[in-house]
Order: structure tokens, then sequence, then C-alpha cells
């Protein structure tokens, strides 16, 4: 997928320890504030004072410079690290996605959009004869480390390099929030897929990304950044979908749980009580199966 035009204007944020910490105390006090308790919200208000005036405490005022990088760059710097465990949006969106795979019989195999190729070697090892494209070389190349028996090559999601009907099962991960409209991507997709062919696409789910989430990450220099993330909501998806001619067959949402919780390293380490009521059972991802019409 050629995953990124220039950024118009790119910025540089500090990100200071502080700011997320009373954001997660914010979050937590909203999601409780008409099931919780009073002692609970006691609890977060004076945490959200402790944090606040306590100015002087050199661990709050940690900060780290993110510059934000467009799709192209941002997926060449994050390559190497990708990858590595205590990525609690993978840790939801991989089970649910594998287990729409798995119930494909082997036949030719799409992942668009491939990264690092984590689904395109399930699928070779269910028997599936596997082609790639990416927008990233950094990240095709470790794609086709990872499964060397596919075929990778370099594309962009709204202009497949592929002929028509060619694919049995195709699959689009992590990738639509990069993309302003999903109409052209979505359309690609049914056009590369055969009649009655399946479809899975998966994506941040909508509430973390109408409550700020992005593509944060550090690259293997251990220097931090981000990418934006556009945000669809269910509807979007809906229209495109019946729009090229696909047939909602599932939509799976998993939310997360202890581990997606304990991955929130900071939030865990300063105020872990207020991480847990805010992150606890949010949808995490977003999953769907649809299959190409017949007719």
């Amino acid at each position: 997928m050629d995953r990124d035009p220039q950024l118009r204007d790119p910025q540089l944020r500090n990100i200071h320890l502080r700011e997320l910490l009373v954001g997660i105390e914010g979050l937590a006090l909203l999601r409780r504030l008409l099931v919780g308790d009073d002692e609970e919200a006691t609890a977060r208000i004076a945490e959200v004072r402790r944090l606040v005036d306590e100015a002087g405490d050199a661990a709050f005022g940690l900060s780290a410079a993110a510059p934000e990088l467009g799709v192209r760059d941002g997926y060449a710097a994050w390559s190497a690290t990708y990858d590595e465990p205590g990525n609690p949006l993978i840790g939801v969106e991989q089970p649910a996605v594998w287990a729409v795979l798995d119930a494909a019989r082997p036949g030719r195999a799409l992942d668009a959009a491939c990264g690092t190729g984590r689904h395109a070697r399930r699928l070779a090892d269910r028997g599936h004869r596997v082609v790639g494209v990416d927008g990233s070389p950094e990240m095709l190349a470790r794609a086709q480390a990872q499964v060397p028996e596919g075929h990778f090559s370099q594309g962009d999601l709204r202009d497949l390099p592929l002929p028509s009907d060619a694919f049995d099962v195709v699959v689009c991960a992590l990738a639509f929030d990069h993309v302003a409209d999903l109409a052209q991507p979505v359309a690609e997709l049914a056009r590369v897929l055969r009649p009655g062919g399946r479809l899975v696409v998966s994506d941040v789910h909508p509430v973390l990304t109408s409550i700020g989430v992005a593509a944060y990450f550090r690259g293997a220099d251990g220097a931090s950044a981000f990418m934006r993330n556009h945000g669809h909501v269910h509807s979007e998806y809906l229209e495109a979908f019946a729009a090229a001619g696909l047939e909602v067959r599932r939509c799976i949402e998993p939310r997360f749980g202890d581990d997606e919780v304990a991955a929130q390293s900071l939030g865990m380490a300063f105020v872990p009580e207020a991480t847990r009521a805010a992150y606890d059972g949010l949808p995490g991802a977003l999953v769907w199966e649809v299959v190409r019409s017949s007719g």
C-alpha cells in the first residue's frame, strides 16, 4: 500500500507524562460517572489533584518529543520494532482475524497492506498460496523474510497491481485508518476478489480513534513518533461495502481485557486503578467479514 502522501503540516509533539496520566484519570472518571460510586470518584479526583499540584515531581514532568510522520516514513521507522510484543491493538485484533481466516478453505490469498506479513504467514501455514502488497519497502522485506514462499510486491491499496477476480481470500489489516475515504480501497479489494470470495478487514475501533488514539511507536533507535488515524465509523464501512457489491457476514468488536490493560505500561506504573477503569472493556479493534456477491 502506498500509505502516504507527504504531510502538509507535520507536528512535533512533546508528550508529557503528566498530561497522559491526567487524561487516563479523566477517561476513567467519565466512564464511571453514572455507574461507579462516590469512593471511586473521590479517588480519581484526588489523584488528578496530586498530579497537577506536584509540579516539582521530576517523574511527572518527564516528556518525550514525538514527531508526526507520514505513513510511508512512519512504517519505514516502525518496521524493525512492529512485531515486538506488547501492542494491545494487535493483542485483540490478531486472534479475531485469525479465527475468520482459519475457517477459509485453502486457495489463492492476498494480504493487502501486508506489513511485516503476520497474516500472510498464518494464511501460508493454512495451505494458501499467498500474495502480499504493501507501500513500504521496509515492511515488504520483513514480510518476504517471514513468508519466503509468498510473492510480495510494492503497491498502492487504492490501485492494486493485480488482476481482477484473482483471489479466494483477501485480508486487509490495520490499514484503512490511513486513508481518508474508504470507497476506492474497498472497491479495489472487491475487484481482485473472485465472486463468492471472502474479504476480512480489520482496523482500530472508532471508539479509540474518537478519544484521540493514534499510531504511537518507538523505532529501533528508541525514538518516539506517531502517525494520525483518520478513524472511520461503522456507517462508512457499510456504505463502501454496499457500493462495491460486498455483503457483510460478520462484524467482530473484541474488547480490551487484562492483558491489554497491562500493556498500558506508564498508566499501570503510576495510576493503575485509573488505568484499569479507563481501558478495561473498551472495544479495541473492528473486524469485518464480507463476501463478494456472486451475481
